[in-house]
């Protein structure tokens, strides 16, 4: 009665080195800690890169603000985007001679993400408090040209500072850079802080009774979070609009998102979608949402960050089928050598 076993094992084998066959399983992107703000820059740029966007680069007055921003979060032990004295984001940066583009009343366009841990933050991905539109848009946005990240240390927590900003086409500062610098702070706890109140989430409109869905574009928003809102990608947005390689949008265009699409049924109110703005943290991570308007001129990335494919439905059938295989295989086996005499 050797047989039958003998039969079966190799199956046995098989199967458990097909389990651990790494190809059977997504893999997860490589896990490291960042320790440096090189490090963190690094990490954002690859990001940026995975998305097809160009990678920033790093300015030193950015790298200014955002250690000083870590050094003062370290020391007070607060996340916060409030710099010391009460100045704004904005003239911290325009005070260090950054020439800032955008509507500077507006607070021009700058984004800060800021995150505090216990211990090194471990990059896999994207952090869980970053994955919001307004934190993915700080790191993905190509409306911004530079960066520059700081890391600050007290006792076991760390504390995290990513800026990033787009700087005039001139490099010079703008005309009413002054005012703003000598214009007293205030207005929302929100704007102090240096987080932007006008960037506009994305609102899904329905369908035309051709079928196509178009969109016009608003203050703040580019191509990669039009696409994420209308379940769509920048590749199809550029080709239903002639764009080519093109990933300038402007305020006000009107783009075709959609074609052939089911429209809403009018007596049938339907509430409207919107870009989820709520950052979701762990509980080791602690996070304040932060982005800015992007420049009406350019847009950014594509899709959703940080999502793990899961393992191929084909691959699970496959195993399942293996087992069965093995088994049936293995009782022919046996009903094939049993002695019936010995029945």
């Amino acid at each position: 009665m050797k047989k039958p076993f003998l039969f079966l094992f190799p199956m046995i084998v098989a199967l458990a080195a097909l389990f651990s066959q790494p190809g059977g399983v997504s893999a997860r992107p490589p896990q490291y800690q960042i320790t440096s703000p090189s490090q963190l820059i690094e990490a954002v740029n690859n990001l940026r890169i995975s998305y097809g966007l160009l990678p920033l680069t790093t300015h030193p007055i950015l790298m200014q603000s955002a250690q000083s921003q870590a050094d003062y979060m370290a020391a007070t032990g607060q996340v916060t985007h409030a710099r010391p004295g009460g100045i704004t984001y904005t003239q911290q940066l325009l005070s260090l001679g950054f020439p800032l583009a955008g509507d500077l009343s507006r607070g021009g366009f700058r984004a800060e993400n800021i995150i505090n841990t216990n211990g090194p933050l471990d990059w896999n991905g994207v952090p869980g408090g970053w994955q919001d539109a307004d934190h993915m848009n700080t790191m993905l946005s190509q409306n911004f040209t530079h960066i520059g990240a700081g890391i600050s240390q007290s006792g076991g927590m760390y504390y995290y500072a990513l800026d990033t900003a787009a700087a005039t086409s001139s490099g010079q500062m703008q005309e009413n850079a002054s005012n703003i610098l000598t214009s007293v702070p205030g207005g929302s706890s929100g704007e102090a802080a240096g987080a932007s109140q006008y960037m506009i989430p994305v609102t899904v409109s329905t369908a035309r009774p051709d079928g196509n869905v178009y969109h016009k574009v608003q203050y703040g928003q580019s191509l990669w979070s039009i696409a994420i809102a209308y379940g769509t990608t920048i590749k199809n947005i550029q080709a239903l609009n002639n764009l080519g390689e093109d990933l300038t949008v402007y305020q006000g265009q009107e783009l075709l998102v959609q074609t052939g699409a089911t429209q809403a049924v009018t007596n049938t109110p339907e509430a409207t979608p919107t870009l989820d703005v709520t950052a979701t943290i762990p509980p080791t991570l602690t996070a304040a949402p932060t982005s800015t308007p992007s420049l009406p001129a350019s847009p950014t990335a594509t899709e959703e960050a940080g999502s793990e494919p899961s393992r191929p439905i084909s691959s699970q059938i496959l195993v399942v089928v293996l087992i069965v295989a093995a088994f049936v295989g293995a009782g022919m086996a046996v009903w094939l050598i049993r002695d019936p005499k010995g029945q």
